[in-house]
């Protein structure tokens, strides 16, 4: 059971979530594995658009069954309460979560919280959630705050099995990185790997004169640019997107994006098995 983390130093979305959720959704379909992809971004809808609106979560089904009040026990927020009283446990998380497909559930980030005690405890929470999360899943994706500003984002760093971070396509933002990477020692382990979000195959730098660039043995992985998934994201429609394109022959428009995708599981499966053989 693995933790692996979407983590970019760039303030301004570059497409960490939709990569996450993209990976996420494939690695559940294609290779059967339990996931939870689980968000720590405040205030972001992204994967309740990706997965649609009609995807409630079983606790505000169950709850609504009895004739409970469901607003503050779904998702985050009753977790959360769960963990500060210490009464959260692995079979108590997919309560709280929505199903995308069978083998895919997803746990999305807090709304809009007033108070800040509140929102401090959410992040506080993190730890005990994820750990409790990989003791039922066989993969928690992590879509983890921007940035290193936070302690609770490092946290969450050092506890992953696997930090896929995000770098944009232009060489700028490539050379922060290194820079960054010669700071931080986090970024220096054999358990981090390098994506790049909305890739674009023509560009000059591409995977392979990346990897050259930042001295990367193998060639690092890409979610590409993908009309159909970034308007499927945004009106509900990712899961029947994804079982529409998921087979698809050389000359389809689609074909990049699957092969990208699949490159990048595969890369993913074959590092945890490398990092496990290890300890």
């Amino acid at each position: 059971m693995s933790i692996i983390t979407f983590w970019g130093n760039n303030k301004k979305s570059v497409g960490q979530s939709l990569s996450a959720g993209a990976i996420a959704m494939y690695m559940a379909m294609e290779h059967n594995y339990k996931c939870l992809l689980l968000s720590t971004q405040y205030e972001d809808n992204a994967y309740e658009r990706a997965f649609g609106v009609t995807a409630h979560t079983k606790s505000f089904l169950r709850n609504i069954l009895r004739g409970k009040d469901t607003g503050l026990d779904s998702g985050i927020e009753g977790l959360t309460k769960m963990a500060v009283s210490n009464r959260l446990s692995p079979e108590l998380i997919p309560n709280y979560t929505k199903v995308a497909i069978k083998t895919l559930e997803v746990l999305t980030g807090p709304r809009k919280i007033d108070d800040t005690t509140d929102y401090e405890k959410i992040l506080n929470s993190y730890k005990s959630l994820i750990s409790n999360a990989d003791k039922y899943y066989d993969m928690v994706f992590v879509d983890l705050n921007k940035t290193l500003e936070l302690p609770q984002t490092r946290v969450i760093l050092e506890m992953s099995d696997l930090i896929i971070v995000d770098i944009e396509q232009k060489m700028q933002k490539i050379t922060d990185f290194l820079e960054l990477r010669e700071k931080e020692p986090i970024l220096q382990g054999k358990n981090v790997m390098i994506i790049i979000n909305k890739y674009d195959k023509f560009s000059q730098y591409n995977t392979k004169n990346i990897s050259r660039m930042i001295g990367e043995k193998k060639e690092i992985f890409s979610v590409p640019y993908n009309t159909l998934y970034f308007e499927a994201a945004e009106e509900g429609g990712v899961v029947d997107l994804f079982f529409r394109i998921r087979k698809v022959d050389e000359a389809d428009r689609n074909a990049f994006f699957i092969h990208e995708l699949k490159r990048a599981t595969d890369a993913i499966i074959y590092k945890l098995q490398e990092l496990h053989m290890r300890v």
